[in-house]
């Protein structure tokens, strides 16, 4: 198995929420789970069933571009044309037709996806979706391909520089087959799915007890993560923090910001206003508020919120048979994006409209082509989160009384991802380490042990990320430590606030120029994997806990 641009970019569509529960959205789970010492318990953004709206039929959908014989063809004619050794004007000219193919492909697939996500339950349409999703993922890989092809060519090695790295390289290694490089994708898609059918199966089977599931998820694991090692968990992802940076940050994690997590729940229980918190907010176009406020924060903001509303680039499905959870995916051939709301529950549709528009704003300014994804995840979730945070100076406006409820709120979300994100980034990232000499039921074991530390009430069959895409997940503690340095900003100055924003909203997740903490510093962020910024949280987060 190898990492997939195409792949990890659609896992972390789906899984966009900053909350485990996102992708399996059972109104049994609360959404924040600890364990509390309390006889009252609210289950924030709990879903409930609202009216249907319909589903978008306004999305134009090119089937034929599922038939890559064409991009197969071209990549041939490169490599035809480096081997009759063409002026480098007709080589440049083939890698551009390249680029510009795939992304007319991913955009297709962003367009199938929300067609099919805004119907989930439809099997026809799954399948349908299954082509793009095939398509694409073969595709990169013939383009690899061609361009290892002539990035090992002398004459043309320059051209190639910047659309080759190492991990192409490892994985096409000795490969100068064109059928065969086709052949070994169509396999590799193959493996890839099987994992991810095989955990679904044991997710939705009825007849297995929690215990069975948790069991046959371990062996799963094990089987899946056979090919990976600790570099590649976290490479694959461009970042520029290790395991074991993670591993030394967890016990601060654990000591001090779990603690002071129950301190914001008290907070939260003691507002005259959280029974109503619920109902605050609802029967209103989110985008629409979106719109309304972005002026209020800045010129730059207010001309997406134009952009995303003008364009209809949203699709809000809160039925029964739409994904219950949110997504942002790019249209690289126009240079926008398209935002996805699904079954989130009519009180939770404002929130996770801000959040993607986070994500939709900070496309805007990323023009690079979809074959060259670095997927730097950890930085797009500042963006999203960033925002989120910002339009907290709105909640009294927006939410009334019940304001200061929703603000709370909010910081416990962002929090949740940090405690969930370090429980999963320390379980993941331990098995990974040690998994030639782990069974299957000390997987399990390892789970449990870190759960009851975490505060969890999480099973290891809840969590799909593992199965669809590992070493994902602790971008949402990295990224929601890092929203918090714009956190406190807001509270102290909220210019400077917008500021630190902006300029991370206007860097490139994708273009593999900047890695997480380069990224970090370039806007002004403090050192948020460290003992002392946790620390500082923690006493920031106690002192706004009890402002309230």
């Amino acid at each position: 198995m190898r990492p997939s641009r195409i792949s990890a970019l659609l896992t972390a569509a789906v899984l966009s929420f900053s909350l485990i529960s996102c992708s399996d959205n059972n109104s049994d789970i609360p959404r924040i789970q600890r364990y509390r010492d309390k006889e009252k318990e609210f289950r924030i953004g709990q879903s409930y069933a609202i009216d249907e709206e319909d589903i978008p039929d306004d999305i134009e959908i090119s089937a034929e571009l599922c038939d890559i014989s064409e991009i197969e063809e071209k990549v041939q004619l490169l490599i035809d044309h480096i081997d009759d050794e063409k002026e480098n004007s007709v080589i440049k000219n083939d890698i551009q037709s390249l680029l510009n193919m795939y992304d007319k492909l991913y955009e297709a697939h962003t367009n199938m996806e929300v067609i099919f996500y805004s119907n989930y339950t439809d099997k026809a349409l799954e399948s349908e979706y299954n082509k793009f999703y095939r398509s694409a993922y073969v595709a990169e890989d013939l383009i690899a391909h061609g361009f290892i092809y002539g990035y090992s060519n002398i004459k043309y090695h320059e051209l190639f520089e910047g659309l080759v790295d190492k991990d192409d390289l490892s994985e096409h290694e000795g490969e100068y087959d064109l059928e065969d490089a086709r052949i070994e994708s169509e396999a590799s898609f193959e493996d890839r799915t099987e994992a991810m059918s095989a955990y679904y199966d044991v997710k939705s089977n009825d007849s297995l007890s929690g215990k069975e599931k948790d069991l046959e998820c371990a062996k799963i694991l094990l089987d899946l993560l056979e090919d990976y090692d600790t570099d590649l968990l976290y490479s694959q992802y461009d970042r520029d923090y290790t395991g074991d940076e993670i591993i030394a940050l967890s016990k601060s994690v654990k000591s001090e910001l779990i603690p002071v997590y129950d301190k914001l729940m008290d907070a939260y229980f003691a507002t005259p206003s959280w029974t109503a918190s619920y109902d605050a907010g609802k029967n209103a176009d989110p985008f629409k508020v979106i719109r309304e406020y972005a002026p209020m924060l800045s010129e730059d903001i207010a001309k997406s919120a134009d952009i995303i509303c003008n364009e209809k680039l949203y699709s809000i499905c809160d039925n029964d048979e739409a994904y219950p959870g949110a997504f942002t995916d790019d249209l690289p051939a126009q240079k926008k994006a398209r935002v996805f709301i699904g079954n989130v529950g009519e009180e939770s549709e404002l929130s996770s409209a801000i959040h993607e528009f986070g994500h939709f704003h900070a496309c805007l300014y990323d023009d690079t082509p979809a074959y060259l994804f670095k997927n730097n995840m950890d930085i797009a979730e500042i963006q999203s989160q960033g925002l989120e945070l910002l339009f907290m100076q709105f909640y009294d406006d927006i939410y009334g009384d019940a304001g200061d409820s929703k603000k709370i709120e909010k910081v416990l979300d962002l929090l949740d991802s940090v405690i969930c994100g370090f429980f999963i980034g320390e379980f993941e990232y331990t098995v990974v380490k040690n998994k030639d000499d782990m069974t299957p039921q000390e997987v399990v074991d390892l789970f449990k042990s870190l759960a009851l530390e975490y505060d969890s009430l999480y099973n290891l069959h809840d969590i799909p990320h593992l199965f669809e895409s590992p070493g994902y997940y602790i971008s949402y503690a990295t990224s929601s430590l890092a929203a918090f340095d714009i956190f406190e900003d807001y509270q102290k100055n909220p210019k400077n606030a917008l500021e630190q924003y902006e300029k991370i909203a206007k860097t490139s997740y994708n273009s593999g120029e900047f890695t997480f903490k380069m990224a970090l510093k370039k806007c002004g962020f403090s050192d948020v994997l460290s003992k002392d910024y946790i620390s500082g949280l923690a006493k920031q987060l106690t002192d706004y806990a009890e402002s309230f």
